[in-house]
């Protein structure tokens, strides 16, 4: 059982850690404001930095959320919105800035890790 938990809990920490990274990363990020270009197989939307125009896909620091998720029935195109972007490479950006699955994948990966050390320094059969 111990094994379970030990290989569990890092892969639950290894799917969640770069999302709170980028999450964390991302609180110097400025904010734009941006149009929905497409919302056929995913949500696209565009925005201007300066002189220079980016269209981007990307919804949330979550694995799996972008490019090929099935909420964007809950954009229009022309619909405006305001997103976030890294001032210092304009083209990487997010519409929310969020992690709270990847945060889960985080905590349960440690409640994981935990109860296998804990199993181990405690003198229980594995």
């Amino acid at each position: 059982m111990i094994t379970v938990w030990i290989v569990s809990g890092a892969f639950l920490l290894l799917r969640g850690v770069p999302g709170v990274l980028a999450l964390w990363r991302s609180r110097s990020w400025n904010e734009a404001e941006c149009e929905v270009v497409d919302v056929r197989r995913s949500v696209s939307y565009s925005y201007q930095v300066g002189a220079d125009e980016f269209i981007c896909r990307r919804r949330t620091f979550d694995p799996g959320a972008s490019p090929n998720d099935t909420g964007s029935r809950e954009f229009v195109v022309g619909q405006v919105l305001w997103l976030w972007y890294d001032p210092q490479n304009p083209r990487t950006s997010v519409l929310r800035r969020s992690a709270s699955v990847s945060m889960l994948l985080v905590a349960l990966g440690l409640t994981s890790l935990t109860l296998a050390i804990s199993t181990l320094f405690s003198g229980g059969t594995p």
